[in-house]
């Protein structure tokens, strides 16, 4: 299945849309920060070790965020929307704003975690000196996408390399922080010779459980009169556990019919192009457990994405259509490219129909689809978001003309009978056709009685 990146749609990650200049050292409390989207702990946290794939130790955490931050964030990145977000939060005095999901880790207990005070300043410490090694985990990737995931626990070092500081740290007072050998317990781990003849360590998965928790850390940046820019650190909870290795649980798979149709609504014509072909809109609702079902699955290198066809009303013929497909809240945009016939140009009124559906891919398991979502259209009355099919929005509005064609018929038809009897259907001058008689059998009398006048006059004579 071919998959095209959205970005030449826009669909770019919001780290672009800020400068990073270097700013002062927090001192505004993040009480005094509102910010523009519910923050949250990572709802959906799951961890699986990659069985020697990458590395002795590497993992794969993937971890989900709430429809308020998607959204927020969707929209920063969309072009049509950038300026208007970015206006926003200015007008509240902020200049930059930006997210770092944060790991905390402990082996074989709940209670060995490794937070400290530098977790929430990215490492730095007043000095703006680094005082975390790569053991702790501050910053890993983040897109607006309803699922995240990143690898964890890759790199311990060289335990036999003096300088090597990913294992060793650095402790030479000005520059103090640790490596991998003083958070790691005697215990945790086995030492490892490679074939290049370094030595490494590794956790054996089958015997120690790794316990991870998971917080989103936001960082504002705003404007101070006495210090210029100064950087806000907002930190949600942390997340329940999810374990990997002895103690963990097995994960279940996805089968057809466990994941609903897509919900779709709002389906509208934006005024951007690509290649020189319109470029369609609509929103898609992501609920709470589809979220669960795809961050469970990207865990296991599993995906959920979402696949959009459209074909020009009338027609039988569905086509996939390129734009975005990873699942978020907000606006999803394709391009009609694939609608279009050769060397021609969808025009922005042609009544376009589309329907969605998702795909499922799961390591080891036969990909599936969902369930078609109903049809939007343009070409019937205007989408409105409710739940109806396309059959019953098209049956509405012809009833709907059918009803104002028969209206206008009956008042053109009242129209033309007469105000005075209510019979006559036509009146000339304005006139009731009875009156019209009326007048001229009165006439026709007067007529007659004045010849009769005149006859006898003139017999009297």
């Amino acid at each position: 299945m071919k998959r095209i990146l959205s970005a030449a749609l826009g669909a770019i990650t919001f780290m672009s849309c800020f400068s990073f200049a270097a700013a002062a050292t927090n001192e505004t409390s993040s009480s005094d920060v509102k910010l523009p989207f519910d923050l949250e702990a990572p709802k959906n946290v799951f961890i699986k070790y990659l069985d020697g794939n990458d590395s002795f130790n590497s993992c794969n955490v993937s971890y989900s965020q709430n429809n308020s931050m998607s959204e927020f964030f969707s929209n920063l990145a969309d072009p049509d929307q950038h300026d208007k977000v970015v206006e926003e939060l200015n007008k509240q005095g902020i200049d930059d704003l930006w997210v770092q999901p944060q790991m905390d880790w402990s082996i074989d207990s709940s209670d060995d975690w490794h937070y400290n005070k530098y977790w929430d300043t990215d490492g730095y410490d007043e000095n703006q000196i680094q005082r975390l090694g790569d053991w702790a985990y501050t910053a890993l990737s983040y897109y607006p996408d309803q699922t995240n995931e990143s690898w964890v626990f890759r790199d311990f070092g060289n335990i036999e390399d003096p300088e090597d500081r990913v294992w060793h740290g650095s402790h030479n007072g000005s520059d103090d922080y640790d490596g991998w050998k003083d958070v790691l317990k005697e215990g945790q781990y086995a030492v490892i010779k490679t074939d290049e003849g370094e030595s490494h360590a590794k956790i054996d998965f089958t015997k120690h459980t790794i316990h991870v928790r998971m917080r989103y850390l936001v960082i504002v940046r705003k404007s101070d009169e006495e210090n210029g820019l100064v950087d806000v650190p907002v930190a949600s909870d942390w997340s329940g556990e999810a374990l990997v290795g002895k103690d963990a649980e097995a994960s279940g798979v996805l089968k057809k019919g466990d994941i609903d149709p897509p919900v779709i609504t709002d389906l509208r014509m934006t005024d951007e192009e690509f290649n020189g072909q319109p470029v369609i809109a609509f929103k898609l609702e992501v609920p709470d457990k589809l979220i669960a079902q795809n961050t469970e699955i990207a865990n296991r290198e599993g995906r959920i994405i979402l696949e959009t066809e459209c074909r020009v009303k009338g027609n039988d013929e569905w086509k996939e259509m390129q734009g975005d497909w990873i699942l978020k809240s907000g606006e999803m945009k394709v391009t009609l490219l694939n609608l279009a016939e050769e060397n021609k140009v969808i025009s922005k009124d042609t009544p376009v129909e589309l329907r969605c559906r998702y795909y499922c891919e799961q390591s080891e398991e036969e990909p599936f689809y969902s369930d078609y979502s109903e049809v939007l259209t343009f070409g019937t009355k205007e989408i409105d978001g409710r739940k109806e099919s396309v059959a019953e929005k098209s049956n509405d509005a012809s009833d709907e003309k059918t009803n104002e064609e028969s209206a206008v018929k009956e008042e053109s038809k009242s129209e033309k009978k007469c105000s005075v009897c209510g019979i006559c259907p036509v009146q000339p001058l304005g006139i009731c056709l009875f009156i019209w008689i009326a007048i001229i059998v009165a006439v026709i009398i007067v007529v007659i009685v004045i010849i009769l006048a005149v006859n006898k006059k003139k017999s009297n004579k």
